[in-house]
């Protein structure tokens, strides 16, 4: 049997949120609100190298994101964004 995927898209809009929380017992979330949508980021309770690396590659995505919208936003332009050009994690 092929496995499945879900996509799931959220409309990010100036009312969108994202939190981290660190607990001193237990492994951390990372939380994403958009509009009725929460997601949040859980991880088993053992930690291998996967997760620490998966996490560094998310920070590094976040990072390429942040920096795109930035300059989508400085150049008053959304033009890039709608093209599909971009790198995928």
């Amino acid at each position: 049997m092929a496995a499945r995927m879900s996509a799931l898209s959220l409309p990010i809009d100036a009312r969108a949120t994202s939190s981290f929380r660190a607990f001193r017992a237990r492994t951390p979330l990372f939380t994403v609100a958009a509009g009725q949508v929460l997601v949040t980021l859980t991880l088993p309770e053992r930690l291998s190298a996967g997760e620490v690396a998966f996490a560094r590659r998310l920070a590094d995505q976040a990072a390429a994101y942040a920096a795109e919208v930035e300059r989508l936003y400085r150049s008053g332009s959304r033009s890039s964004a709608r093209s599909g050009k971009g790198r995928a994690a």
